[in-house]
């Protein structure tokens, strides 16, 4: 028996195993590993929250922060959903490892495979992103510390970090090394557990966008000009019998797809939340830089966290686009066979299919949001009216 964990999201258990999140059994250990996670990401959101209580605080301040924190935020919610929901997670492995089992011919086992490769070679080239990323961000942070041990002078290389730190967070000098790899450490952590976390309900997706292709297949096999214009007992039998499993398999995909949203439809809303603040008030701290060439550090890692919030954006309403538009294509392979050849019985079956492909299915979130480009778009148009609103404020 092939064992999909094995086959099509070992990428994503190397990003989810050293936190104690990948789905297998759970240990004292791997509690206490999900447990310093959360509580180094947690930490982090609320010391930059705690800065305005602490410090003087002026609309640039507050933009500043909140533009950070809910960055911070949007790295939190995964670790905790996944943590939290670790036995529903393992519950959708258990059903696509039922669904595989159930294959018997080899053209569907290899959509099924094709759609579960596609996910993997995905997740592989997003690792390497990941690394050659927070490669160049470990040498941009330490370098100048680094620089300090080996080349020392007079003044020390790392005096800009500290200016930039010290002002940023308004925080002590004395202190601002520690806020240095707190922080550095939690977005770290925060970016791998997101990439494992985003790799796995991409390849749910994908998953899903294989059952309604291997629905297709049915229909297009139960529906052949051989079948329906010879049709004796056994021909009856075989079209029916592949009628009844490409409904059955439709049917499963999109249980499977509305029981996989609604469990992570609290969070899900959270994020589209988190996110949309997140990219508004980044994109607000940008124009509130007066000299963008002198801040140049600050105006880069604000419009780096924008173009990082809207991928993720796209590549979550893409995956979402790719569930209704197999779905559509469902619709369209079945309106297009040759439904008026075959017996009433087998048109009763087919109108079925034909109604339940009529209404465009999509992954809906609280009935606000839906997973579509569609969505992407009202989402980006959002956060660009709440910038232009807090700017218009300053």
């Amino acid at each position: 028996m092939v064992c999909i964990k094995k086959r099509f999201f070992n990428p994503s258990r190397l990003l989810m195993l050293p936190f104690g999140l990948w789905l297998d059994e759970e240990t004292i250990f791997t509690r206490f590993q999900a447990t310093v996670l959360c509580s180094l990401l947690i930490s982090s959101i609320l010391f930059q929250l705690s800065r305005l209580f602490i410090a003087d605080c002026n609309f640039d301040f507050v933009v500043r922060i909140f533009s950070s924190a809910t960055f911070y935020a949007m790295l939190t919610i995964p670790p905790i959903l996944f943590w939290t929901r670790m036995k529903t997670m393992k519950y959708f492995f258990d059903q696509l490892q039922y669904i595989y089992d159930r294959l018997k011919d080899r053209n569907e086992i290899a959509i099924y495979d094709k759609y579960g490769y596609i996910a993997k070679q995905f997740t592989i080239i997003l690792i390497i992103l990941l690394v050659c990323c927070l490669f160049g961000n470990s040498v941009i942070v330490y370098w100048p510390y680094i620089f300090d041990i080996i080349i020392p002078k007079n003044e020390s290389y790392a005096i800009h970090t500290m200016q930039f730190v010290t002002k940023y967070f308004k925080v002590s000098e004395k202190y601002y090394f520690l806020v240095v790899v707190h922080l550095n450490a939690a977005c770290t952590t925060g970016l791998i557990v997101l990439a494992g976390t985003g790799t796995i309900c991409f390849s749910y997706t994908q998953h899903i966008c294989g059952m309604f292709e291997i629905a297709s297949y049915r229909i297009e096999q139960a529906m052949t000009t051989e079948l329906l214009y010879n049709f004796d007992i056994k021909n009856r039998i075989v079209i029916s019998r592949k009628m009844i499993f490409a409904i059955d398999i439709q049917r499963q995909a999109m249980q499977f797809a509305k029981h996989f949203v609604t469990s992570i439809e609290g969070a899900l809303f959270i994020m589209v939340l988190t996110t949309v603040l997140c990219v508004s008030c980044n994109l607000t701290q940008v124009f509130l830089i007066q000299s963008l060439a002198e801040k140049m550090e600050e105006t880069i890692l604000h419009l780096s966290a924008v173009g990082f919030i809207l991928t993720t954006m796209f590549l979550t309403s893409y995956a979402g686009q790719e569930i209704t538009d197999h779905s559509n294509h469902l619709y369209v392979i079945t309106y297009n066979v040759s439904w008026y050849l075959a017996p009433l019985h087998i048109q009763k079956m087919i109108l079925l299919l034909l109604q339940r492909s009529n209404k465009i299915f999509t992954l809906s979130v609280g009935g606000l949001f839906t997973g579509s480009l569609e969505c992407f778009a009202t989402l980006v148009s959002a956060s660009v009216s709440y910038f232009t609103f807090m700017f218009s404020m300053q």
